[in-house]
Parts: C-alpha cells; sequence; structure tokens
C-alpha cells in the first residue's frame, strides 16, 4: 500500500519527507510506516504542513486502526509528535536550552516544547498567553489527565524568563502596555507582580480582554485603574476581593451595556451593575459595589486636568484653603449620577463649577446645602420630564407649593427658595421665571432651651473617668470651654497657651471664617498639657487624630460618646454636643452676671441677637417666678375662686 502511493510521488517529495523521518530515531519500522502512511493518505509531504486540524486527523486514524490493543492505541496517539519534536529540535537550539534550564522533566518538557517550536518561538520571552491557551486546548483535546501540571510549567517557565530579564534590567521598572489584546496578569513583566499569581487556582480571573468590541476611552480607563492596582496594593486577598474582580466585573458590564464613559455612569447605571452580581456573588457584593468608589476617585484624581462633566466630583483634588473646608467633617464628594434628564444635570454642573472655582468665599458646607436644595428640584423636573429650557413660571409655583405642603420651618423653606433662585440667576436665564421674593415667610425666632441641666452634668462629670482618655479630654474641652464639635476635633497641640499667670486657647473658627483666643481653666490646660507630652504631639499637630493621622471626626465623636455613655449607665440621656454651648452662656449669664456682649465675644458669634439664643435662663426665671408666685397660699387659684365667690353673695 505504502510502495503504490509512493510510485505516485515526485522524487524530491519522497526524499524530503523521508530525510525528515529520519531525524526520529525513536520512530522506526513498523511506527514510522504507521506515521508515513498517514502522511501519504492526507498528501502531506513536509512536516511543516502540520497543524492543530491535521493532528486531530492524525488522532482519528488511529482511533480507527483494528487488531491493536488500547494501550498501542495510546502510544501510537503519540507517534505524530516524536516525529515534531524530532525535526523541530535541530532547528531550535536556543529555545531548547533556555526550557532545558528550568524543566527536567522529558515529558512535560518535550509537549512544551513542541507547540513553541510549532508556533516560530524561538526564545521563552515570546510566550503569550494565547500560545497557553492553544496548548490547554490540545491538552484537552489529548484528554490529559495531567493538564494542570503541563499548564503550571508552562507558566513557571515564563515566570522564570521574566525574572530573568528583570535581573539583567533591575532598574527598569516594567509596566504593561496598554492594546488590543488580551491581557494576563501572570505573564505581567513585572516578576513581583506576576508572581504574585503563580498560586491563583482560576486563572481566568487573570485574564483582561481589551481586544473587546466597546469604547476605547472606557478600556482606556479601566486599563489605567488595572496598572495602579497592580502597582500598589500589595496585599494579595484585598487586592483581589475589593479591586481585581469586581473592576472584571465592571468591565465586563461596560461593555455588554455600550458605556463609553465610566466617569459618566448614572444612578441608574450602578443599580443595574448592582442587579447583575445579586445571587451571583453572595455576601461580597456590597465589597464588590465599592470599586465604582475606587475607580471614579482614581480617575477624578488622576486626572491632568479637572473633569468638570464627570458625574462625581471628589473634592480632594481641590485642596481647599483654611476656612471652606471643615476638617473635623471633610465633605469628600458630589455626585450628579441621580439626576435623569442630561441637561439639567449639566446646568447643576455649570453652577457648582462656579461655586467651589470662581465663588471662592462660601464654604464647602454652605455650598453643599444650597446643592441639596437644587438637587431637590432638579429631581421634581426629572419626575415631571421638565428639560431646565423647558421649565416655566407655573412648574417654579407647583414646586414652591410641594415645598410648602411639608409644613417645615419657615427659615429651612426659605433656604430652598433662595437656593432655587440664585441658581436660576447664575445659570443663563435672562430673568427669573418668578418673583422668588414673594413666597419668603416671615422667620419667628423660636428660642430653644438645650441647656444640660446641672445634675446631669454633675453625672456625667462623675462617670467621665470610665471613658477612653480621648474622649474624656475631648469632652472636657467641650464642656468647659464652649467651642463647637468641629473645633474640639481640629485642636493642634500649639493652640494651648501659658502667659504666667492664666492659660489660653486659640482657635480657628471654621464657620465664623476667623480666629478668637479665650481663657480656659488652669486644670484643664495641665491635663492637655500632660496628654500632649505622653502623647508625642508636635505643636503644628492635631491633638485628637483619625486613624489616618487627620483631624477626628465629629460624627465618629458624637457616636462614641453616645455608646460610652449608654455603657456607664448615662441611658436617660441623648449627647448632644451643641448643647454644652447653650449650658456655658447660660451659666456665664446667670451665675457670674455676665453681658450678652461677653458671652458674644467668649463663643465667638458676629451678632447678639445670636447669642440671646444661647442663654436660657430667661425661660427658667420666669418658670421660678411662676412657682414662687402660686406657691404662696392665697395666689392659688383655689383660694381665688373661693374669695370670688364670696364676693359674689
Amino acid at each position: 500500500m505504502v510502495e503504490m502511493i509512493l510510485h505516485d510521488w515526485k522524487k524530491e517529495d519522497k526524499e524530503t519527507l523521508e530525510e525528515q523521518l529520519e531525524l526520529c530515531n525513536s520512530v522506526k519500522g513498523k511506527l514510522r510506516d504507521i506515521v508515513r502512511e498517514f502522511f501519504l493518505e492526507e498528501e502531506i509531504y513536509t512536516l511543516d504542513d502540520i497543524d492543530q486540524q491535521i493532528r486531530e486527523e492524525y488522532w482519528q486514524y488511529i482511533n480507527q486502526l483494528d487488531d491493536i490493543t488500547e494501550v498501542q492505541r495510546k502510544y501510537y496517539r503519540n507517534l505524530l509528535d516524536q516525529v515534531l519534536l524530532a525535526y523541530f529540535i535541530p532547528k531550535n537550539e536556543k529555545l531548547v536550552n533556555e526550557v532545558e534550564k528550568i524543566i527536567k522533566e522529558k515529558a512535560k518538557k518535550n509537549k512544551i516544547l513542541l507547540i513553541l517550536m510549532e508556533h516560530g518561538i524561538k526564545s521563552c520571552e515570546e510566550i503569550t498567553y494565547e500560545i497557553r491557551l492553544e496548548f490547554e486546548d490540545r491538552l484537552n483535546k489529548q484528554r490529559c489527565v495531567k493538564k494542570r501540571e503541563y499548564l503550571k510549567e508552562m507558566d513557571r517557565l515564563k515566570l522564570e524568563t521574566i525574572r530573568g530579564e528583570n535581573s539583567r534590567n533591575p532598574l527598569k521598572m516594567k509596566k504593561l502596555n496598554y492594546g488590543n489584546r488580551k491581557i494576563f496578569l501572570l505573564y505581567h513583566p513585572n516578576y513581583r507582580i506576576a508572581k504574585s499569581f503563580y498560586y491563583v487556582r482560576d486563572k481566568n480571573e487573570l485574564v483582561f480582554d481589551f481586544s473587546e468590541k466597546a469604547s476605547i476611552k472606557m478600556k482606556k480607563q479601566i486599563f489605567s485603574f488595572l496598572n495602579y492596582v497592580l502597582e500598589e496594593k500589595q496585599d494579595r486577598q484585598d487586592r483581589r476581593e475589593r479591586f481585581l474582580i469586581p473592576l472584571k466585573r465592571l468591565y465586563l458590564f461596560c461593555c455588554q451595556n455600550n458605556i463609553e464613559d465610566v466617569e459618566l455612569l448614572t444612578a441608574d447605571q450602578i443599580n443595574a451593575f448592582q442587579r447583575s452580581m445579586q445571587g451571583n456573588v453572595g455576601t461580597k457584593e456590597t465589597t464588590y459595589m465599592q470599586i465604582i468608589y475606587n475607580l471614579t476617585k482614581y480617575l477624578f484624581l488622576t486626572a491632568d486636568k479637572t473633569n468638570w462633566k464627570a458625574n462625581i466630583w471628589y473634592l480632594e483634588r481641590f485642596m481647599f484653603k483654611d476656612g471652606r473646608m471643615n476638617p473635623a467633617r471633610e465633605i469628600e464628594k458630589i455626585s450628579f449620577g441621580k439626576i435623569e434628564i442630561d441637561e439639567n444635570r449639566d446646568q447643576i454642573k455649570k453652577y457648582l463649577k462656579y461655586q467651589i472655582g470662581v465663588a471662592q468665599r462660601r464654604s464647602m458646607q454652605t455650598i453643599r446645602c444650597e446643592y441639596y436644595d437644587i438637587l431637590e428640584f432638579l429631581k421634581f423636573c426629572d419626575q415631571e420630564k421638565l428639560k431646565w429650557s423647558d421649565i416655566n413660571s407655573e412648574d417654579i409655583k407647583d414646586y414652591i407649593a410641594l415645598v410648602d405642603q411639608r409644613e417645615i420651618q419657615a427659615e429651612a423653606y426659605n433656604r430652598k427658595i433662595i437656593s432655587i433662585a440664585r441658581f436660576f440667576n447664575y445659570v443663563g436665564m435672562n430673568k427669573q421665571p418668578v418673583y422668588f421674593e414673594y413666597y419668603l415667610k416671615t422667620v419667628h425666632i423660636k428660642h430653644n432651651n438645650r441647656t444640660v441641666p446641672v445634675e446631669k452634668q454633675k453625672e456625667i462629670l462623675l462617670k467621665l473617668k470610665y471613658l477612653p482618655m480621648h474622649l474624656r479630654l475631648m469632652f472636657l474641652n467641650l464642656w468647659a470651654e464652649g467651642i463647637r464639635i468641629c473645633e474640639v476635633c481640629i485642636l493642634k497641640a500649639g493652640m494651648y497657651t501659658w502667659d504666667g499667670q492664666d492659660a489660653w486657647l486659640k482657635i480657628y473658627q471654621n464657620k465664623m471664617k476667623k480666629e478668637k483666643v479665650i481663657p480656659i481653666p488652669k486644670e484643664l490646660y495641665e491635663l492637655m498639657n500632660l496628654y500632649i507630652k505622653e502623647q508625642g504631639i508636635a505643636p503644628d499637630e492635631y491633638v485628637f487624630q483619625s486613624q489616618k493621622g487627620g483631624p477626628y471626626d465629629a460624627g465618629t465623636f458624637t457616636v462614641q460618646m453616645k455608646k460610652e455613655f449608654r455603657k456607664v449607665g448615662l441611658k436617660d440621656y441623648e449627647f448632644k454636643a451643641h448643647d454644652f454651648r447653650h449650658s456655658i452662656g447660660t451659666t456665664l449669664n446667670r451665675n457670674y452676671q455676665s453681658s450678652i456682649e461677653v458671652i458674644r465675644e467668649f463663643l465667638g458669634h458676629n451678632s447678639s441677637d445670636m447669642t440671646k439664643q444661647y442663654i436660657d435662663f430667661v425661660p427658667e426665671l420666669l418658670d421660678r417666678k411662676n412657682k414662687e408666685y402660686f406657691s404662696k397660699k392665697e395666689n392659688q387659684l383655689g383660694v381665688y375662686a373661693k374669695r370670688r365667690m364670696s364676693d359674689g353673695k
């Protein structure tokens, strides 16, 4: 049979094939005849023509042979690989030497060498994820029971090659380069990063396919953040759970939903991403959702120019001067994604850009309050399907009527109306659609008795020793000095001074945008001085610090005080820091007969009218006088009634 087919071949073809087969000393006689017969039937004249399809046809050819055992069949299936290996090795000495230095086991070495040589690989540096994929596919088709071992050997070969290249160029930082291709993190050009993925069980996690048909801008955003995570995040478990897995999920979501710009994600799109994970990630859903925050923050803060079009602005970028941002109540971001109509969203961005960048005297707390008022109005516009350019006076009146129906205090109501009026005044309306001043309400000052009773103050002071030291001292500053909670949180060591006779505190009032100097008890000064020395706090450092080293957060302080008060048995008292400003103002007036102006200076108010609202002694005095009057028998209502009846008789 073989001779008959060979008879029809050209002489040079016969010689070429025989020369190639002669290179394989392990496949001779009957074994070589089996391989040769397959080639002749398929009209294959050179081993250079062998590809995966021909290899699969050869396996099928062996499966159809009669009169052979299963052991023989399995052995015969490998004959083609033996022949090909013998043919390629002499042509690839450099590659063979590289592989033999790392892989010692013959079977693994030969399988890896074969697929590399078939793809024209001349050095291990040229190994790619695509070759690894093809190797895995071949092992699957061969039903190789040691597939994982073979793949690990190829990965180890690649890693050792990366390590060698890094050691030859130790000063050159190896980074990923963006391209329209698949990126396999295990083959990262930086050995430290690549090696960290060697023991990841599911290697599919490590693939980011940037050849997907999707927005190039979005792909580059994902790629840039991926690079940042790989270089900066050292904790492997944290990197995987909080960044890599959710980042890949978000990337696939963006590809499937045609998201062009991650920074323009709306609330509806974010909710859709969250729904896409429900039932698939279990308890990790909340952790995975953090990726949007982490990604958009990175993009906004690292951009060459401020991206005013982004749907989330992270205020850390602006580095506000003292007074514009309260360090103890920092505002991290402003979000616009909840506004559905694009035109309306663009208008509020334009206004906030002006407020942040141009109107630099306004504090961010004030700007944020105004922002929420405008946001509420624009969400009303969303419900009514009103674009900014279509809003008229009737729409404004409808909204004002809705606000009025809530029965909120006149001061809060007026603030909402004024916020909307300013918004309309700035963003391009030639004239306001309504006369907003007409809708403002008269504000009647209401006195609220917020002074903490003296007995309750004593009870708190007696139980203060059970609290952590930093909370004790923070409370004492609050109680003895009448300063605001935010001012307690930003106290610095250098603010406490002693002039030889008296102790003083010099503090910047963020709310009033000015400094004030007030006397403080000598005992408190000594306690603070001792604490500052023991903690090694420098004059320009915060006395009470957050875990990040910044000022203590005012909200955290309030939560902790309430928790500690419950623990020590103060369950009938709800801690409110501002009540102690009322308490000290009232004490100065009632016990020391201090004038309103003195108290105003001490509390740091701009007007005496504001200070009067902090003195709760007058209502208390009226109550006491009433009790004294009616405690006299002749003034009691019963006696008065009898007297009237007697007069009538």
